[in-house]
């Protein structure tokens, strides 16, 4: 009988204990991002679905960034290319990437929200929603910081960039299916200073081009095209070139060594 006493005791010592691991678990299963599944059994992370970074919040509709809270991290490494149609394009936890290795089809159609922000030779300006309020955010506060930002081209269909691509300068522009403007998340600016307007290279050697440089990433944008990367990103310098990724991405990128969304994804290998 007595060891049938010490049995009884030693189990509600133990029994609050395995409670709270099983407790602890299932909290740490609740909070943790949820998976990514791949269209053949990919790693989580990398598969073809919506092209809004999943993983971010968009600035506020007044105007503020909203802060990344926790530590940022870097993606999981991503799986290979697994998508069965480029209707769709390639991702790494969320975060869509188009480029000459990735590529879209002219099936590929985001959802276009129009972005009453100032434009010049873009027409009317069509993006993304995230990256619509995002971009909206960074005009104002540009503006208070006393630089007028504009829109040179946003979002491009294939045909559109079928058409850029036959006309243009083959180092600076994508052919069809391998630009990010198709995907409603990038944008090429200048500054309107006066009468002038500053773009190309231009802006980036500029006062705005430097604001931009230092408080995109707080709205959650990119310099996509860094000054010496072409090797990794297979497109030339290009300092008018701003793509959303998210706010949290955009700090990762920032803190890479070449600055580059594929280093920060672990795609520059």
């Amino acid at each position: 009988m007595r060891w049938k006493g010490l049995a009884a005791g030693a189990a509600v010592l133990i029994c609050p204990v395995l409670w709270w691991q099983s407790t602890a678990w299932a909290e740490r299963a609740d909070t943790a991002p949820a998976p990514v599944v791949t269209s053949a059994g990919g790693r989580t992370g990398a598969t073809a679905g919506p092209s809004t970074p999943a993983a971010v919040t968009p600035p506020t509709p007044s105007g503020q960034p909203t802060s990344s809270t926790g530590p940022e991290r870097a993606p999981a490494p991503p799986a290979r290319d697994v998508r069965t149609s480029k209707a769709q394009p390639y991702q790494v936890d969320g975060i869509a990437v188009i480029s000459k290795k990735f590529r879209v089809n002219a099936k590929y159609s985001p959802r276009l929200v129009a972005t009453a922000v100032s434009s010049t030779g873009a027409g009317k300006v069509r993006l993304q929603p995230s990256a619509s309020a995002a971009v909206k955010a960074m005009f104002g506060a540009a503006k208070k910081a006393g630089y007028q930002l504009t829109v040179r081209s946003a979002y491009r269909s294939y045909a559109s960039q079928a058409a850029w691509y036959r006309g243009g300068d083959h180092n600076l522009v994508a052919p069809p299916g391998a630009s990010e403007h198709q995907s409603g998340l990038a944008v090429d600016l200048a500054w309107r200073k006066g009468t002038h307007l500053v773009r190309g290279t231009e802006l980036g050697r500029s006062k705005a081009g430097a604001w931009l440089k230092r408080h995109a990433a707080e709205f959650g944008f990119i310099v996509r095209y860094p000054s010496g990367t072409q090797r990794i990103t297979g497109i030339s310098f290009e300092p008018w070139h701003f793509r959303y990724v998210g706010v949290e991405a955009a700090k990762g990128v920032a803190k890479t060594k070449s600055k580059t969304l594929e280093e920060y994804l672990g795609l520059a290998g």
